[in-house]
């Protein structure tokens, strides 16, 4: 399962809690997943079906199990652009069909229906062009993304839902979503039934049965419908958005809360007491020496923290993982669990959070990392950290406080998966306004409208790097892309895959503050 469409939580925990979720029984899941696995019973992974084959022997089949029993083929979606046809429109009911086929203009029947699927052949990849097929030679997922655009415009925003599928995996796409190019809901069907020559790759906390219980409660034409249970009468896709931004909301102020009040001036404190060349007393020069390492430790673990969890740092490598951070939070919430006592000596978690940090800088490929060199993790900006050693007791802590929710009784690992750029973005905005002072042997951030303009800290709005990279990077890539195509034109007499449409923006963590 991946995409960001449902946050991770929803789709673990708060589903479970939701009426539809409730109301589906055993019983009527059992009969479900045996109903789909016979579907896909003929079939293994190596299995050559076309797209017709496919739509007719799985797709189609597995619709009229979710319930979509009414549908049309192959209608034009835009009077301008003829080429967007999307292979189905899926309709609520019967009458809704009765209706749109009553329209004389193909475009205009989009206004009685629910949701659009695109179909491709078995298997076929999702994210990328293949040059091997005349008929199809685009990218799936901008095609989907395409076609939404046309329908929601062709159905006066009756239709914003759509499904793409190559048989086997399954993918759920809403164009009001802040990044639609990212933000969907995916899940490989064929292997959480085990067809042959797949692998399922499950979420933490998730098992096959769950992983197809949210398959059958999200992509069956009831979440498409307003819930009576719902007193907004929203659909139950809504619903689930709304719940994520409200976890969303809600582990953002827990997580800056603790950040401020006890990560940020615990971290600063460590690295004062462990640094050989520290300023006794300490002076403002100093201070803010300490203040400019503790932000970039910080966001050095939330960083990588968002990476891991987004599956942009190879975690699931068993090679990446043994060094990973993802593997020192867990050992150190089971030690903290047990009560055991890190020592105020040893410095292993931070000798092995700065290999860490060297190994994404400069690539490792034992890890299989490739190198990142950003300004992140250049330990020549600032010095301090290259120098002071901090001890187990010191760190472990605050690992553990940037890892998991307090306010959960279960303390519960925050998935930064859920958790969109803007939220640890205001997090470090708000700490560019605190500045350090001594209190006692510790260090306490204190908020002061000079620290950031006396420190040049400025934090860039995630919309405003979009744009800045759409105006500069995207020119010089789409310039580069039709050189590229013109040389093979010249060179090669054979049809050249076109590009997808438009440059899209490129989602930065990693920021140059200076």
């Amino acid at each position: 399962m991946i995409g960001q469409l449902f946050t991770h939580n929803f789709l673990t925990v708060g589903i479970q809690d939701t009426p539809a979720w409730q109301a589906i029984t055993d019983a009527e899941l059992d009969g479900f997943v045996k109903a789909i696995k016979g579907v896909y019973a003929p079939f293994k992974a190596g299995s050559t079906l076309n797209e017709t084959t496919t739509e007719d022997e799985i797709i189609v089949k597995v619709l009229s199990h979710l319930d979509w029993n009414e549908l049309l083929a192959q209608q034009v979606a835009s009077q301008s652009r003829r080429e967007d046809v999307p292979d189905m429109l899926l309709f609520a009911d019967a009458q809704a069909k009765t209706a749109a086929l009553k329209e004389k203009r193909e475009d205009r029947r989009y206004r009685h229906g629910l949701a659009i699927l695109e179909s491709k052949r078995w298997m076929r990849p999702l994210d990328r062009g293949d040059a091997t097929d005349p008929l199809d030679r685009g990218t799936p997922s901008n095609q989907i993304l395409r076609y939404l655009s046309s329908v929601e415009i062709a159905s006066n925003r009756a239709i914003r839902w759509g499904i793409l599928t190559n048989g086997g995996v399954w993918r759920l796409y809403y164009q009001g979503a802040r990044s639609r190019s990212e933000e969907f809901l995916e899940l490989d069907i064929a292997a959480l039934l085990g067809v042959p020559g797949t692998q399922a790759e499950l979420e933490h906390g998730m098992d096959a049965r769950h992983a197809l219980k949210v398959f059958y409660c999200l992509f069956r034409l009831d979440a498409f419908q307003s819930q009576p249970w719902d007193n907004e009468h929203r659909t139950f896709h809504e619903f689930a958005l709304a719940e994520a931004r409200r976890y969303e909301e809600l582990v953002s102020q827990d997580l800056g809360q603790r950040v401020f009040d006890t990560v940020f001036p615990d971290l600063a404190s460590a690295l004062a007491s462990g640094d050989p060349k520290a300023a006794t007393p300490p002076t403002r020069e100093y201070l803010d020496e300490v203040r400019e390492a503790a932000l970039l430790l910080l966001y050095r673990l939330l960083f990588v923290l968002y990476a891991e969890d987004r599956g942009l740092l190879p975690v699931r490598d068993k090679r990446y993982y043994d060094y990973s951070l993802r593997q020192m939070r867990e050992d150190i919430s089971k030690k903290r669990d047990a009560n055991f006592a890190f020592s105020t000596q040893s410095s292993r978690i931070w000798e092995g959070l700065k290999g860490l940090f060297t190994a994404i800088a400069n690539g490792d490929s034992a890890l299989g990392l490739p190198a990142y060199n950003g300004g992140l993790f250049d330990d020549q900006r600032t010095p301090l950290l290259a120098r002071a050693r901090v001890t187990d007791a010191q760190l472990a802590p605050a690992i553990d406080e940037v890892s998991r929710r307090s306010e959960d009784t279960l303390r519960a690992w925050i998935n930064y998966r859920d958790l969109s750029v803007q939220h640890l973005g205001g997090i470090y905005e708000r700490l560019l306004e605190y500045r350090l002072e001594p209190q006692g042997e510790r260090l306490v951030a204190r908020p002061t409208s000079f620290a950031r303009k006396g420190s040049g800290s400025y934090y860039t709005h995630d919309d405003l790097v979009k744009l800045l990279i759409d105006e500069t990077v995207g020119p010089l890539i789409a310039e580069r892309i039709a050189a590229f195509t013109a040389e093979i034109k010249n060179n090669v007499n054979k049809q050249i895959v076109t590009p997808p449409d438009g440059i899209h923006s490129l989602h930065l963590i990693q920021r140059a503050v200076s």
